[in-house]
């Protein structure tokens, strides 16, 4: 008995720190997870669960009706195919414009490097508010240069399309575009220069090496800058409602989900709280269940990105 205390002792902390760190790993999932596994559960309520006390959880009578009368009424699945066609073409513009932004940033020295770096960084803290009506504004009367006036034609309005979000991620204005800039760059920058000069040696130029060398190295990076913009850009509720109010994309749905409802039964003036609780419920789910299922998809990547990147070490 003796000669297991000193081993006993040695066991306690490690064990008590084990402990610890799953007790609070297990109360931050909870918080995370808690918004999504409330509104999962009011979805599946009935109309008599959700008046019931008794209920808190788990559903007395569980029930899709919800989700089926959320699925007509929202017209679910052509919302999701435009919703998911635009944040895809928005996340591909964006992770090119970005990885080619990083890319000189990190591996090219030019006067001026430091300031257009800081200015990058810069974009996170400026409020988007405080150019949005400009940029509205240049987007409702869009003339290309100037070029247009000069060849005697009228200017034409972008606002109502998708365009609008397309030419910001084309010119590294989207959302959040300094943090995956900064991202890429601090994975451009831990690569080996022996790479690229190995690749002048065997005759490549700048551009054959960028692709052929450089992008394989940074597919971990690129995958999780992807995940990043993917999300941020579809539940990017802002820029859809200011520049994109004519295109079916499921945020701004959401958001005038009284609206539509009201119209889908009967065009009755006021909607019943109890019904509308249960369709925001199921509503939510229907959002956010393709991010689930995208996640899950790209899980590894983005782990393994997360940790090539230098997020970590931050």
């Amino acid at each position: 008995m003796k000669a297991q205390g000193p081993g006993l002792k040695r066991r306690m902390p490690a064990f008590i720190w084990k402990t610890f760190r799953l007790l609070f790993f297990i109360e931050i999932s909870y918080l995370i997870l808690y918004p999504f596994l409330s509104k999962l559960s009011t979805s599946l309520m009935s109309r008599t669960d959700i008046l019931d006390l008794t209920v808190q959880w788990i559903p007395k009578r569980p029930t899709l009706e919800n989700y089926r009368m959320v699925t007509v009424l929202l017209d679910y699945w052509e919302y999701l195919y435009s919703t998911v066609f635009v944040t895809l073409i928005t996340t591909l513009i964006q992770l090119a414009a970005c990885v080619l932004a990083a890319y000189g940033l990190a591996r090219f020295k030019f006067k001026g490097r430091g300031l257009l770096f800081f200015l990058v960084i810069f974009t996170l803290v400026v409020p988007p508010q405080t150019y949005a009506i400009s940029t509205y504004m240049e987007f409702r009367f869009f003339d290309l240069f100037g070029l247009g006036s000069l060849l005697g034609l009228e200017p034409v309005s972008l606002v109502g399309s998708p365009w609008p979000v397309y030419i910001m991620s084309m010119g590294c204005m989207g959302i959040k575009n300094g943090m995956l800039i900064f991202i890429l760059r601090q994975f451009f920058r831990n690569l080996p220069n022996e790479i690229e000069e190995a690749a002048f040696i065997d005759g490549a130029g700048i551009f054959r090496t960028f692709f052929h060398v450089m992008l394989p190295n940074a597919l971990n990076a690129i995958a999780t800058v992807f995940v990043f913009s993917f999300v941020w850009n579809w539940n990017n509720y802002e820029d859809a409602s200011l520049y994109m109010n004519n295109v079916k994309l499921m945020t701004t749905q959401m958001a005038n989900l009284t609206m539509v409802l009201s119209s889908g039964m009967g065009g009755a003036t006021v909607v019943d709280p109890t019904e509308l609780t249960l369709a925001m419920s199921a509503t939510g789910v229907l959002v956010m269940l393709p991010l689930i299922i995208f996640f899950i998809v790209a899980q590894r990547f983005f782990v393994e990105g997360i940790e090539r990147t230098g997020l970590t070490g931050m």
